[in-house]
């Protein structure tokens, strides 16, 4: 497998993260890579009461070296589904061989599978655009639970555009909670636009706030009044280039 893309990271919690040389940024803060998707994506998203009586479904923008899915299985009272994207198979791969917990991984076509008692994990291959409409159409899950974790806007704005969070809009449940380590006004519009109601999510870090948004609801006015003076674009699929470059 060829990881010279990537340096690995001990994080201030002693959790593992990875530079990414393409993107020229870390998947985790260096505060601590477990305690941030623990504080954005487990505790964000409810996780824990979301799975005391039934088996959720988690999605994920960004599988990496597995962390949100260890700190859900960690925290998770009951079996679930976890559906993730990654872009660089080598690093999917290097993580399914470093751990017994995936010994029974197989491939199938387009993703890793595995059928676990504790859970059901399915890892998506390729540009997440492309992929996961496919692996939706196929299954049509309906997801509890959405770890908005890629790369910054700043570095890969084609997961955070209207399109984007529209797509998930559409695979979630009523329940569903989508929560996010960006603040940034460019995404809250975008989500805005796909439908989403959004509101202020705890800080981590050196970041001064984040996000969750919900289906239904109403968005507080005094975040409607900042992103209505604030002058950043709505991101979407025809200007996400020109973002990414400025």
């Amino acid at each position: 497998m060829d990881l010279k893309n990537y340096d690995f990271i001990e994080t201030d919690d002693g959790s593992i993260t990875v530079f990414s040389k393409l993107y020229n940024e870390a998947c985790h803060s260096t505060a601590g890579a477990a305690s941030e998707t623990k504080v954005h994506y487990v505790d964000g998203c409810q996780v824990v009461d979301k799975s005391k009586d039934s088996n959720i479904k988690i999605f994920e923008a960004g599988f990496g070296v597995g962390i949100g899915f260890y700190e859900t299985y960690k925290a998770a009272l009951s079996p679930f589904t976890f559906v993730s994207i990654e872009i660089d198979e080598d690093l999917v791969l290097y993580t399914l061989k470093s751990d017994p917990l995936f010994s029974n991984f197989v491939k199938n076509d387009y993703s890793y599978h595995i059928n676990h008692p504790g859970f059901n994990l399915y890892v998506i291959i390729g540009n997440g655009r492309e992929t996961f409409p496919r692996f939706q159409k196929e299954f049509n899950f309906k997801y509890n639970c959405i770890y908005q974790d890629a790369f910054s806007p700043k570095r890969n704005a084609i997961l955070w555009t209207t399109e984007w969070f529209a797509d998930l809009f559409e695979s979630a449940q009523a329940d569903c909670i989508m929560s996010t380590y960006s603040a940034s006004s460019s995404i809250r519009k975008s989500m805005i636009a796909a439908g989403w109601t959004i509101y202020d999510g705890l800080k981590f870090g050196k970041k001064r706030a984040s996000t969750r948004a919900k289906i239904g609801g109403v968005t507080e006015q005094y975040i409607l009044d900042h992103l209505d003076k604030s002058p950043v674009i709505t991101i979407t699929d025809e200007n996400h280039i020109t973002y990414t470059l400025d």
